[in-house]
């Protein structure tokens, strides 16, 4: 009787390059690969050159606009206390929530105290099973926090004026739910990110993962920031008890009908070709409208198709370029009408519910909000 053998999906070498280069976790090597200007970078390998490639980040005027709402939100004293970022498949919402902790890390929290922890960024666990793994998921906040033995940690209670504490030989659900919330007072988190918000999403119980995240969010005077697809925006709105406390944030993509979209993603274009880590850079500006269109004018889609780009370079003799990569660098017909049809959908159910699209966002008012401006410039000069 023969043994049924299972076949091995063959991996390409650009593919494994890629995959080396673009791991989320952080390398020893990337702060020193950060510091260097990329005429510094021509005699690394080929797979050092393209994680410089990967780290590298092109700011342009959504992920400014988005990253302006957030530290609004989190500064301002407010009632907000459960936030999201929502937008299209692959626009970069991870590397949105990468750089807002960098960002607030370096302006906003410079001065906390080595013991403190103020803002913690977590992905949420895409375990295939059918609950929620909430014990991954605080098990990657306590790794996140440095918080030491979190497996170990045990509840404490006094009885008849002595303290007892449980005796399990692992601490319980509950007990490590109990370690999370005093670990978020203790090393004062003032945001907890969760990526890959969806993934809490998978499961029926809406309600129950909705009132975990809530009581975290009550806990001290930590916020909550939420990061993934258009689903968890509609939650956030849906969700009664969380509605009057939370604000949703569009991370919108470009659209080649708005010229100003066309003129920002050209722009961001002719950036990334600046930062291209091979001699030989192919000229891509002719063909931007193109790539808008193939990336569904999202950046996040952009940097994949210039990263597989020039891992297919690296690997081609002389790492010449040739036109024909541009046919496995982008995705396929079928993947970009599936992202462009739940991108159109989501953008719809999002109207009128996100962050800045209020009663005063409606054009009558805008002459309301003309003639106050009017008014205090006015009154200024009066004062004058």
């Amino acid at each position: 009787m023969s043994q049924a053998t299972t076949k091995s999906i063959p991996v390409t070498p650009a593919e494994t390059l890629l995959h080396q280069a673009s791991l989320e976790t952080s390398l020893s090597i990337d702060d020193t690969l950060r510091r260097m200007p990329r005429r510094a970078i021509n005699q690394l390998s080929a797979a050092h050159r393209l994680r410089w490639f990967f780290l590298m980040q092109c700011r342009h005027t959504e992920l400014t606009r988005v990253t302006k709402d957030l530290i609004e939100l989190l500064t301002l004293n407010n009632e907000v206390s459960i936030i999201s970022v929502v937008g299209s498949t692959g626009i970069g919402k991870t590397t949105l929530a990468q750089s807002l902790r960098s960002t607030l890390l370096s302006k906003i929290f410079r001065d906390a105290q080595p013991s403190e922890t103020p803002v913690l960024l977590v992905a949420a666990p895409a375990n295939g099973e059918k609950s929620l793994s909430w014990r991954v998921l605080y098990n990657r906040i306590f790794q996140q926090s440095r918080e030491p033995l979190p497996e170990h940690k045990r509840s404490m209670n006094i009885v008849e004026g002595q303290m007892v504490v449980s005796i399990k030989p692992k601490a319980g659900l509950a007990e490590m739910r109990e370690a999370v919330e005093n670990m978020l007072k203790h090393r004062n988190v003032k945001l907890l990110i969760i990526d890959e918000a969806m993934h809490l999403l998978r499961f029926a119980s809406y309600t129950a993962v909705m009132d975990t995240l809530k009581s975290l969010a009550d806990v001290y005077s930590t916020k909550l920031l939420l990061i993934g697809s258009f689903d968890v925006g509609e939650l956030m709105v849906e969700y009664g008890q969380v509605a009057r406390r939370s604000e949703v944030i569009h991370y919108r993509r470009y659209h080649l009908s708005n010229e100003n979209d066309k003129k920002e993603f050209l722009r961001v274009l002719a950036k990334l070709l600046e930062l291209w880590p091979c001699e030989e850079v192919p000229n891509l500006i002719p063909i931007g409208e193109l790539l808008m269109q193939a990336s569904v004018g999202s950046i996040g889609l952009l940097k994949c198709i210039a990263l597989k780009l020039v891992a297919l370079q690296m690997l081609a003799p002389g790492e010449k370029f040739d036109a024909n990569m541009l046919k496995k660098a982008v995705k396929s017909k079928k993947a970009l009408r599936e992202i462009e049809s739940e991108s159109v959908q989501g953008e719809a159910a999002l109207i009128g519910s996100t962050y800045g699209e209020s009663f005063f966002a409606d054009e009558t008012q805008q002459e309301v909000l003309k003639a106050l401006t009017v008014i205090a410039r006015n009154a200024k000069e009066e004062i004058k």
